[in-house]
């Protein structure tokens, strides 16, 4: 007698319990509590210098906050964004990329501070279109990899062109001058041509020509030189070039283990130049101590563990493998970098906190990556738990 044939319960079951999530709770919770110190960090650091100076001791926590609020909205939008829409739109993305980055050098739009011409100035709007290139060059970069796997092992197609292509970015961002995310975006672009099975020896060889090119701008540059020379010698221009290195370590050094308490760092107080956006993190040493600087550098690892497991579930595809591994990198390497800027381990360039440090450009961009990482999450399924 003939039965029509049903699938066993459990195998139903089974398959309920393996459909995709559209969060990764605990990636989702890091960010929200960088997030979320931040905006306390960034009130303990500019309250009483904003009632000095604004009269208004909230003024850039309430920016800061609104930009959180703007993040939290660009995240939800671009956790939806289909990945069969960003894989066509990933070629024409460099253009944009090149686009935005000339903004800043048209009169009459560009805002200049600290000597650099980074943001542009619509009107009330005012952001930092190199904190949204970096998104734009990592997805088209995913584009190029995935079209080009066959053929990544060649260093032509590996390397030359790839980095060449990079570099018109790059070379827009040192007019402005802007070295810190011209070299965070070699970094995160290096990082995706590994993951994409560029050939190793190719790499090596290229990051010795990235150094050098390094090197030769650095050389070239008074200012940059300057930099380096205190970086090696900060006391040697204590009151000069290495007076902001001098002050970050005096915060780092008075923080101890457990810090002088919530609020209470002095060298915030006009001491310690950028203290709300690319020193924060010294005055969270200061006042939370090495408990929590070492905890916001592990809240940093948490999400690059979340994005590389993430990258590594999906690494069948090389453009999903590329592209959660440059967005992962994009939050991951700059906060590397600034606190090692921090604590004197580098040469002292302009280059905020992700998700912690002043700056809506920065926290909104940042924010959009999150998202983009959920929706790689929400499509390709959930990677595996517990698992590296």
């Amino acid at each position: 007698m003939g039965m029509d044939y049903a699938p066993p319960i459990h195998a139903a079951r089974a398959h309920q319990l393996r459909a995709p999530s559209s969060f990764d709770l605990i990636l989702v919770f890091a960010v929200l509590l960088l997030v979320g110190f931040g905006l306390v960090m960034v009130y303990s650091t500019t309250g009483i210098i904003s009632q000095e100076r604004l009269g208004d001791a909230m003024f850039y926590a309430k920016r800061q906050t609104l930009s959180a609020i703007l993040g939290l909205g660009l995240m939800a939008i671009c956790m939806r964004v289909p990945l069969d829409f960003l894989r066509r739109i990933s070629p024409y993305l460099l253009a944009v990329s090149l686009f935005l980055l000339a903004l800043p050098l048209i009169p009459g739009i560009s805002d200049r501070a600290g000597g650099a011409s980074r943001w542009v100035k619509l009107g009330p709007v005012r952001f930092q279109p190199a904190e949204f290139v970096k998104v734009c060059i990592v997805v088209f970069m995913a584009g190029f990899f995935s079209r080009h796997e066959t053929r990544l092992r060649s260093f032509v197609d590996g390397i030359i062109k790839p980095f060449g292509m990079v570099a018109a970015a790059a070379a827009l961002l040192l007019l402005q001058p802007d070295f810190g995310s011209s070299a965070v975006i070699v970094i995160v672009v290096l990082c995706m041509a590994l993951a994409s099975g560029v050939r190793l020896a190719h790499m090596g060889l290229c990051t010795l020509v990235v150094a050098v090119i390094a090197a030769i701008l650095v050389a070239v540059s008074p200012y940059r030189m300057m930099r380096v020379v205190s970086f090696l010698s900060p006391f040697s221009d204590a009151s000069g070039k290495g007076y902001q290195l001098i002050q970050s370590l005096i915060a780092v050094g008075t923080g101890q283990l457990s810090g002088v308490g919530l609020g209470g760092s002095q060298q915030k107080l006009f001491f310690l130049p950028a203290a709300h956006t690319d020193f924060i993190f010294a005055v969270i040493s200061e006042e939370l101590g090495f408990v929590g600087g070492v905890a916001i550098i592990f809240a940093f690892l948490v999400v690059m563990w979340r994005g590389l497991l993430l990258a590594k579930s999906v690494r069948h595809d090389t453009f999903l493998f590329a592209l959660a591994t440059g967005l992962t990198m994009i939050i991951v390497a700059p906060a590397l970098l600034n606190v090692g800027v921090v604590i004197g381990l580098l040469p002292t360039k302009g280059m905020v906190l992700p998700l912690v440090g002043y700056g809506g450009s920065s926290l909104m961009a940042c924010m959009a990556v999150i998202g983009l990482l959920l929706g790689i999450r929400r499509e390709a399924g959930d990677p595996p738990v517990g698992r590296s």
